[in-house]
């Protein structure tokens, strides 16, 4: 989602309530991202710095620790960031020939975030295969 930087200078404030879609997922921690939305507002400020605050919600398809199989995590966190023109971090996100803010960039930065390092539906479950046996909260 793109946000044309004239209109909020132009407003002052944006408030958004957007359905987010992200096409092309390229990552090995995150499979599919569903039901994504935001809620908040971009502000232009006196100073001439662009504050974002947005509550995230959705959820991510990440593969299962043990089995690969897909499993789906629901995600929610706040987003509340300050760009200045000479920032480096505005720089990343800001397109100078469209004169716009790319959110999508913000939000994909913040979602890996929210990734858990190892997350699995199948607790307790003994696994076995030819010659090796995986044991989970199991007591011997």
């Amino acid at each position: 989602m793109e946000v044309n930087l004239n209109n909020l200078y132009n407003k002052g404030v944006m408030n958004l309530d957007n359905d987010i879609t992200f096409d092309n997922i390229d990552s090995s921690l995150i499979r599919d991202l569903k039901n994504v939305h935001i809620k908040g507002y971009l502000k232009y400020t006196i100073t001439e710095e662009i504050e974002i605050a947005l509550d995230v919600k959705g959820i991510m398809v990440i593969p299962d620790a043990i089995t690969l199989d897909d499993l789906e995590h629901p995600f929610a966190f706040n987003i509340s960031e300050i760009f200045a023109e000479n920032d480096e971090n505005y720089a990343n996100f800001f397109k100078n020939n469209k004169n716009t803010l790319d959110i999508n960039e913000i939000l994909w930065e913040n979602i890996v975030l929210e990734v858990p390092i190892s997350l699995t539906k199948n607790q307790g479950v003994s696994l076995q295969g030819d010659g090796w046996q995986l044991k989970g909260n199991t007591q011997e």
